[in-house]
């Protein structure tokens, strides 16, 4: 089979046998995950209902194949992945399709301008989600069954349009799209995230960006015709707003590739480690919106193509995918703090509240995990799809160092990163900048130093599909 599995904190290993020597086939497809009638809106700490789309939510899924090795990743435009979602997915996809869930992959893009995340409910029909569509009750529609069934048709019909593909990646840097939203501040020994343009009190930003953007492309390998990519860059999906439904900038992104290489081009975007990484220049000399970042990316991306395709080596595919859950403790609050939240429950959603934002933040982050276990099971997943290619998933928004220690330690050349990915845990900071403070690390599920267990995990992976070759 050619995957190698782990599970626990110490973890276990099946190997079945490696598949590089084969031809690689990928299927690929999309449907729309939009709902299909006013719904409430996900992304910022007040309630919104939709008034329309301004570009579809889709789910696009890739499935890849080598021999008997089988790969799925299916990467959503919703702000994130809700667990049960997740596990349904993926129990379908292994008595539907024979695949493990451990080589299934289900990523949020994290964008601002899609739905609210419900609990996947296996009562509810695709019937009774129809009749609540015709009736116009959002109460009585269940978003996450409806996003179950279209993902799983996205996966079915990717599986069902397998074709031999070969892979070329090719990756730029851009330094004038993304910004660190931490700063040390003048007047306060806490950092603080998104002090605001041209604020005096700015010294400088608390972390560095990643500018390195890739593009993976999927081409026809006797024809060399492109057909679909897969691109990653670390920047937060947050350039919209408003009440409309929109994938945010991976749309225009996926505009200006498919005017390079056809409009039947498939393109997928993977958000990279950006938990502390937005938009805003807070100098005042850039503020762009989505349409704006989206092309821009994709120019850069293309003028990557036309200069370094020719020069670059098509991938010797190997097939194979590791998993690891590690254990990691959740945050820990006194009973002074839960008492606090409670105070301020009825107050979370209200930007007029008498309560400060971060302390609506904390509130919401302390009543939130006092249901949850002492210890949170986080899942990190490897796919390898050639000798020089891999992609590392990882839960939760990710502070942006974090993603780069992974990719420089990585032994393959090219080491994509995805965050969201299973499920939802929130903001994952350095141990550096728990102690700097501010709204990441207060609106954080887990315990300081799970961001690094999570880098040593991956390389773990990283290490073991390398050496396996």
């Amino acid at each position: 089979m050619g995957r190698w599995f782990f599970y626990g904190m110490m973890g276990w290993l099946v190997s079945a046998g490696l598949a590089w020597g084969g031809e690689l086939q990928c299927g690929v497809a999309v449907r729309d995950i939009t709902p299909p009638l006013p719904f409430p809106m996900a992304g910022y700490y007040h309630h919104r209902l939709s008034t329309g789309t301004s570009d579809p939510l889709l789910a696009k899924a890739m499935v890849f194949q080598q021999e008997d090795e089988r790969v799925v990743l299916l990467i959503c435009d919703t702000i994130t992945i809700n667990e049960s979602v997740s596990a349904e997915i993926r129990r379908r996809v292994q008595e539907k399709l024979g695949i493990s869930p451990e080589a299934v992959v289900i990523t949020a893009t994290h964008t601002h301008t899609g739905p609210i995340r419900d609990t996947y409910q296996p009562h509810i029909t695709p019937e009774e989600n129809a009749k609540a569509v015709a009736e116009g009750d959002y109460r009585k529609f269940n978003y996450s069954c409806f996003w179950v069934e279209q993902g799983m048709r996205a996966i079915e019909e990717a599986a069902q349009n397998l074709r031999p593909v070969a892979l070329r990646v090719v990756r730029t840097n851009i330094d004038n799209l993304s910004f660190n939203r931490r700063f040390h501040m003048k007047d306060s020994s806490e950092v603080r995230f998104n002090p605001g343009i041209k604020n005096p009190n700015i010294l400088r930003p608390a972390g560095p960006i990643d500018p390195e953007a890739f593009l993976m492309v999927l081409e026809n390998p006797e024809t060399a015709k492109p057909f679909a990519s897969l691109s990653n860059f670390a920047l937060h999906l947050d350039t919209t707003g408003g009440n409309l439904f929109s994938a945010d900038y991976p749309f225009y992104l996926s505009e200006e590739l498919r005017k390079k290489f056809g409009q039947d081009f498939l393109s997928v975007f993977g958000t990279g480690p950006c938990g502390d990484i937005n938009h805003i220049d807070v100098t005042g000399e850039y503020r762009r919106k989505a349409p704006q970042i989206g092309a821009e990316l994709g120019q850069h991306l293309v003028k990557a193509w036309e200069t370094q395709a020719a020069a670059t080596a098509l991938e010797k595919p190997a097939l194979s995918a590791w998993s690891k859950t590690i254990s990691w403790n959740r945050r820990q609050y006194s009973a002074e703090e839960v008492q606090k939240a409670k105070e301020v429950r009825e107050e979370i959603h209200n930007p007029a509240s008498k309560y400060t934002f971060l302390e609506r933040v904390k509130a919401g982050m302390v009543l939130r995990l006092e249901k949850w276990p002492p210890q949170m099971a986080l899942e990190v997943q490897v796919l390898r799809l050639s000798h020089d290619t891999a992609i590392v998933t990882l839960p939760g928004e990710i502070f942006v160092e974090l993603g780069m220690a992974i990719k420089k330690a990585s032994p393959f050349r090219n080491t994509l990163v995805l965050e969201l990915a299973q499920k939802d845990i929130i903001y994952v900071p350095t141990q550096k900048a728990f102690g700097e403070g501010s709204y990441e690390t207060v609106n954080s599920m887990i315990e300081p130093g799970g961001g690094e267990k999570l880098v040593e995990t991956a390389l773990e992976g990283l290490n073991a599909l390398k050496k396996s070759l």
